[in-house]
């Protein structure tokens, strides 16, 4: 079983997509909310999964129809979270339950398993449901400390956008103003080009003669906090504003 270190990883293994499966904002919540750290690096609980908090409840970790199961064994008992019509799960934050009628896209497949000793927490896995009974152990996914230390530092918006969670956002270049009044030899045609879009951090910059109408849009990296264009280049509502406004 893979464990995810990175943010490239999780957003590679598929976990929590496409929209609008709850999983990323259900770890999301998780590592925020329902996780803390002490001076040495213990996970602390800050929920009560043995008393069923936010529709907690025991995982089992029983044998499949293959003679294996889902999770190694240890001492520890395992408690699973994510299923939104478990009780308790309306405690959840409308931002992790938002979808929870929605049939589309299996949105309430995905499911956090932790391990627990006592008030810390032992290891973390994100994994989804194969079928309505059995989980599917290629989708099953051990989260590391540092990856939970990785989210709880970011906010849902840039986490959920490095995580290819949303549909790309769609640009369209204006239409340029036209000046319909007559043109007398006082007066001079506005300048119909373009304002070019450039990168922030360029040292050069075009004069307004070669910039024609030419548009330039930055590709960000991944790990790269994206950057506004800073041109005046309205965004034309699509699928992503019309469906995946956050709460």
């Amino acid at each position: 079983m893979q464990t995810l270190n990175e943010k490239v990883q999780l957003r590679d293994s598929g976990f929590g997509r496409p929209w609008p499966r709850h999983g990323l904002r259900l770890l999301y919540w998780f590592a925020n909310e329902c996780i803390s750290f002490d001076i040495k690096n213990n996970m602390l609980s800050e929920c009560d999964p043995a008393e069923g908090d936010f529709g907690f409840h025991e995982f089992q970790n029983r044998y499949d129809q293959y003679g294996k199961k889902l999770l190694p064994d240890i001492e520890f008992p395992y408690y699973v979270v994510g299923n939104l019509n478990s009780p308790g799960s309306e405690d959840l934050p409308d931002y992790v339950s938002g979808d929870k009628y929605t049939d589309e896209h299996d949105s309430n497949t995905d499911r956090i398993i932790v391990s627990l000793d006592e008030e810390w927490f032992d290891r973390v896995y994100v994994t989804q449901h194969h079928d309505r009974s059995n989980y599917d152990p290629d989708a099953t996914h051990r989260i590391s400390r540092g990856l939970l230390v990785i989210i709880g530092r970011m906010s849902l918006e840039d986490f959920l956008n490095k995580m290819g969670y949303y549909p790309c956002m769609e640009y369209v270049q204006p239409t340029p103003e036209i000046d319909y009044r007559p043109q007398t030899p006082d007066t001079v045609s506005p300048d119909l080009t373009a304002v070019s879009v450039s990168s922030s951090d360029s040292s050069e910059r075009e004069s307004p003669t070669t910039q024609n109408n030419d548009i330039r849009i930055q590709i960000d990296d991944d790990d790269t906090p994206a950057q506004k264009p800073s041109g005046n280049l309205p965004p034309t509502r699509g699928f992503c504003e019309t469906f995946c406004t956050i709460l």
